[in-house]
């Protein structure tokens, strides 16, 4: 085997090899994104709770996602007794969404822990009212990115 002809077969050697090593570095780098950094509940979601007590009552979420922090709003003009409502310490990991919904009904002011499995634009979840002692179930959906 002359030298250039061994010298070039080194080469592609060479260039295979970091061919190989750089898509194998690239699948590495990919799997190690979590999988919450790769999907997101960003966006608006109707969710419909429903209780003996009350029915079925439609509401609106617009949520922010960055990283597994969410934030967002929450319409419940639905009930028409809710003065204000604030979203607190939202988290969305592993596809569970959970967030605490601060509401002011007729001046009073009580917490509801919200978690809900999510699978793609669905959700199904629970909402617990500690103060009641009350739990009820909740479906939705996001109708807009």
């Amino acid at each position: 085997m002359q030298p250039r002809e061994h010298s070039n077969k080194l080469t592609k050697m060479k260039i295979q090899n970091a061919r190989s090593f750089a898509l194998a570095l690239a699948l590495l780098v990919l799997a190690a994104i979590p999988a919450a950094a790769q999907e997101s509940v960003a966006g608006k979601w109707v969710i419909t709770s429903t209780s003996p007590e009350m029915g079925s009552i439609e509401m609106i979420f617009e949520l922010q996602q960055d990283g597994t922090t969410v934030t967002g709003t929450a319409d419940l003009s639905a009930i028409p007794e809710i003065d204000a409502v604030e979203l607190d310490e939202g988290l969305y990991e592993d596809k569970i969404l959970s967030f605490l919904l601060h509401v002011s009904m007729q001046g009073q002011w009580f917490t509801a822990e919200v978690e809900g499995d999510v699978d793609g634009d669905d959700i199904v979840g629970e909402t617990y009212i500690d103060e009641m002692g009350m739990a009820t179930p909740f479906t939705g959906k996001r109708v807009e990115n």
